[in-house]
Order: C-alpha cells, then structure tokens, then sequence
C-alpha cells in the first residue's frame, strides 16, 4: 500500500511539472502568430527585403493578398520582375517548394494584412 502511494504520488508530481512545462512554452508576444509553419517560410523567402512578418503582411489587404497568391501567384511574381536582386524569388515562386509552401504563406501574411485585426502598433 505504501509503494502504491509513493507511486502514484509520483505520478502526480511529474505531470504537474510537464503541465508547467507546457503553459511556459505556449507564452508569446501579444503579435505572434499562430502559423508558425508559414512564419518559417516567410522568414526563409521574403524577410531579407520585406522585414518581419508583420511589416510584410501589412503591405495588402486580405482579399489583395488572396488575389497576389491567385493564378499560381502570377500578380506576386509580376511585381518582382523588375529587379535583379529577385530573380531569386521568381525561382522560389516557380518552385515545388513555393507549390508545397504557398497556402501556409499566404495564411501567414493575410493573419497581418493591413486590415486584420492583428496589426503591431506603437501604444
């Protein structure tokens, strides 16, 4: 009966410390996303010129985005042509990788589109 105690006392400790393990993880900015996964790709192909995600998905409108990403993305690969510095993003776009990645892309940068309700401010 004692060693059925001890264990189970046990038991209760370390879940209560794998609980508080949990809720520590999950604290985040009052911005941070909730697509992480598409964060990553974001940060991956876009940063570099376009900032932190919230900079760049404040750039458009959700319904601009939506259409930026229609037709393959043809819009979003029209407005990069004009550089030589971006001939690496029109590769990205024409990419398997782009194909894979796309939806959890444009999730991401419309989560910050100017008219969503999660956009960083100075207060």
């Amino acid at each position: 009966m004692i060693l059925k105690n001890k264990t189970t006392l046990l038991c209760i400790v370390i879940l209560m410390l794998s609980f508080t393990n949990l809720n520590a993880a999950k604290k985040r900015g009052a911005y941070a996303t909730k697509n992480i996964i598409g964060q990553s790709f974001y940060l991956k192909a876009c940063s570099s010129c376009h900032g932190e995600g919230s900079r760049g998905g404040n750039m458009a409108s959700i319904r601009e985005w939506k259409e930026l990403f229609a037709k393959n993305a043809f819009e979003l690969k029209d407005l990069h042509t004009d550089d030589e510095e971006t001939l690496f993003v029109i590769e990205y776009f024409n990419s398997d990788e782009f194909q894979i990645q796309k939806v959890d892309l444009l999730d991401f940068l419309q989560e910050f589109a100017y008219d969503s309700e999660n956009i960083p401010t100075c207060n």
